[in-house]
């Protein structure tokens, strides 16, 4: 569950991603050998995804010590005519940026030398003025194809799997467009506004006041190789300048066992988890997040407790 409204990178990330124009998609996908596996909310932490830029750009992103995409920049550039890639490993503080053209390198900028390559290599585009030497990678690339990792909000995320291993069947249903319809009204009537089309995986996006607090509520949410819904929320209000509110989220129900049920991990699973879903499952994702809705509603509109209620934090902390 989130703790914040909005998007927030964790400290220790690791990603990279390679970005191409969004016209050469198939091409992207055809020389990669993937395939689309169904729908996330986020791009951190969930193999490899992909979303189009409002820039006309294409990014694909993947944990940098899974995926090792910039590896693949001079055979994408070759198919595509010209790839952007970026990593960040942030466990030692080192980012780089890469772009290459019909399979040759035309610069490259590191924070620092790695195995031997230097710092900066070709013809390095002006780097934005505010950036420091372990930003400027990343900035660099952001200025030229609208991609910073984890802080674009908006974007449709889509889950990629490899074409000869993946075994998931993409949903011939999007998940995202059921979450506008099936929920979206349910919010509408609870008090909730928001745009035409919301970015269900937003803070700030879907909000009201209530009570003299500011409020808002998102969704963690997957499609393909898993799928769920998680409801997440924040409220808050500020007076004299200091802010007081909470963030959380709703989650399986807790329960407390005895002693020896704790050295169960079979009955602690079924205890501690939802029933699995029907063979419907986004029907079935859609149905809890309704009844999550409803459990979050309550308990930001008068307090009211349930053990499906996860606080994941409080300001100011409570002493």
């Amino acid at each position: 569950m989130g703790g914040c409204a909005g998007r927030v990178i964790a400290m220790g990330l690791s990603l990279s991603w390679v970005a191409v124009k969004a016209e050469r998609r198939q091409a992207l996908l055809e020389c990669l050998g993937l395939e689309l596996a169904g729908e996330v909310s986020q791009e951190v932490g969930v193999g490899l995804a992909m979303a189009e830029l409002p820039s006309g750009w294409l990014v694909l992103a993947g944990s940098a010590f899974d995926d090792r995409l910039l590896d693949e920049l001079p055979r994408v550039s070759e198919a595509c005519g010209e790839a952007l890639g970026a990593e960040i490993i942030d466990t030692v503080s080192f980012t780089r940026a890469k772009v290459y053209r019909d399979g040759q390198l035309q610069w490259s900028l590191a924070s620092e030398e790695d195995q031997g390559e230097p710092m900066s290599m070709g013809e390095v585009p002006a780097i934005p003025s505010e950036a420091d030497e372990y930003e400027a990678p990343l900035a660099l690339a952001e200025s030229l194809c609208g991609y910073r990792a984890g802080e674009t909000d908006g974007l449709e995320w889509f889950r990629l799997g490899r074409r000869a291993t993946s075994r998931t069947t993409p949903p011939e249903t999007s998940l995202r467009e059921a979450m506008r319809a099936e929920l979206l009204p349910l919010l509408q009537d609870l008090g909730w506004s928001f745009p035409p089309r919301p970015a269900m995986a937003d803070g700030d996006v879907i909000t009201r006041q209530l009570h003299g607090r500011q409020q808002s509520i998102w969704f963690d949410y997957s499609s393909g190789v898993e799928t769920y819904i998680n409801v997440q929320f924040l409220s808050q209000e500020v007076n004299d300048g200091e802010a007081s509110g909470l963030s959380g989220g709703v989650g399986p129900p807790r329960v407390k066992l005895s002693f020896w049920q704790r050295f169960s991990w079979k009955r602690l699973s079924e205890r501690t988890s939802y029933p699995p879903p029907s063979a419907d499952r986004i029907g079935a994702a859609i149905a809890q997040a309704r009844e999550e809705i409803l459990v979050a509603d309550a308990y930001l509109r008068g307090g009211v407790t349930d053990n499906r209620i996860y606080i994941t934090a409080r300001w100011p902390r409570r002493a």
